[in-house]
């Protein structure tokens, strides 16, 4: 029962609004003036919309450092796998059905983690609306997306809608649309001691980062100044967020991980992991493809370019390839504060969910990982 994430004495709703309807957005505190309704971001509209789910069922999956609940939810039902051994020795023994099981799962697993950066937070928004699509057919804007829909119901979807409260919380804004660069350089990446700015990737030393040190600890961080990416070989005391994400997706063993990022030139995936086998290296590129093809075809988006993964680095993604045999990859949609990449709230939803849409297409019809014969 340990590797049931989803049994009915762990479940409990957060407190919130008591249904969902399109558009229907009484936003916290710091809704700015100009953001449409549907797009929504902030913590206290993640757990009003959770609090409405009926369809799908709704799970604390852990605490952040600062104690904030980590959210998911699934449609979809639980199957279950019975282990002999751990992924790792399974695969070493030549017996890969010794920890994905003897008998396959009916439906294809995708697991979605949004927000792992907190002020990343244009994939909130668009998780918010995929799951009222999940729940009345509809996105916040009160669009359909059937094909995403019917693709979505062939799977089991797991939804984690912002992994780094803590982040999230750090940031006095609901939407980046609007920002200079300095604020984009600020609630982002931080700020020095002295009022300059770090950057990224200076952002990423030292880690974790002593947040009395910093002039603002920016939202790349949990409030004990871990970036849960790069959590995998920290304690869980102070990366609970990292731990939890990977304690989900050991128990779902997902066959995609889809973990949400957002940034000035966005949408591409980021592909070419080093840490994963060459197979699941040839299948992002393939995934990519077909994301460039849909954003295309639906939305007139042309990117004639990949983007390659340079770090080398077990973060958090490519570790639940080791943990669970997932295939990972991440993507960037825009935050749309860029000069030259500025969007609507609504383009940045729609690239968000034309992604989503083509992932379950792919998953749905053929399956996500690589098939080596």
């Amino acid at each position: 029962e340990r590797d049931v994430p989803w049994g009915p004495e762990s479940v409990r709703r957060p407190s919130g609004a008591a249904h969902i309807s399109p558009g229907a957005c009484a936003e916290g505190r710091n809704r700015q003036m100009g953001t449409p309704e549907f797009y929504r971001t902030s913590l206290s509209a993640v757990e009003e919309v959770l609090s409405a789910v009926r369809r799908g069922t709704v799970k604390e999956i852990g605490r952040s450092a600062g104690r904030r609940p980590i959210w998911a939810v699934a449609y979809g039902e639980f199957e279950p796998i019975e282990r002999a051994a751990n992924l790792s020795a399974a695969l070493a023994a030549r017996h890969p059905e010794a920890f994905f099981g003897a008998k396959p799962r009916t439906k294809q697993v995708m697991l979605i983690t949004s927000a792992i950066h907190g002020g990343e937070m244009e994939s909130i928004a668009a998780v918010l609306s995929l799951i009222n699509l999940m729940e009345v057919g509809v996105d916040l804007r009160g669009q359909s997306w059937p094909d995403l829909v019917a693709a979505a119901d062939r799977l089991r979807l797991v939804i984690v809608p912002c992994l780094n409260p803590d982040g999230r919380a750090r940031i006095p804004s609901d939407d980046p649309t609007s920002w200079s660069h300095e604020e984009v350089e600020k609630y982002r990446h931080g700020l020095h001691a002295d009022g300059s700015f770090i950057t990224w990737p200076a952002c990423k030393v030292p880690h974790p980062r002593d947040p009395g040190k910093d002039g603002f600890l920016g939202s790349y961080f949990n409030d004990a100044g871990v970036n849960p990416l790069h959590g995998v070989f920290l304690s869980p005391e102070i990366a609970p967020e990292t731990h939890a994400a990977m304690a989900l997706a050991l128990a779902e063993t997902p066959d995609l991980l889809l973990d949400l990022h957002s940034c000035g030139v966005g949408p591409f995936f980021i592909v070419g992991d080093p840490a994963l086998p060459e197979s699941f290296d040839r299948r992002q590129h393939y995934l990519d493809g077909f994301l460039r093809r849909s954003l295309r075809d639906r939305l007139g988006i042309h990117r004639n370019w990949t983007t390659l993964g340079s770090e080398g680095a077990l973060t958090f993604p490519s570790a639940c390839y080791h943990i669970s045999g997932a295939l990972p990859i991440i993507f960037e949609g825009p935050h749309g504060a860029q000069e030259g990449f500025r969007y609507a709230h609504a383009q940045i939803v729609d690239m968000y969910l034309t992604m989503s849409e083509a992932m379950m297409i792919v998953g749905a019809v053929e399956g996500f990982k690589p098939r080596v014969t």
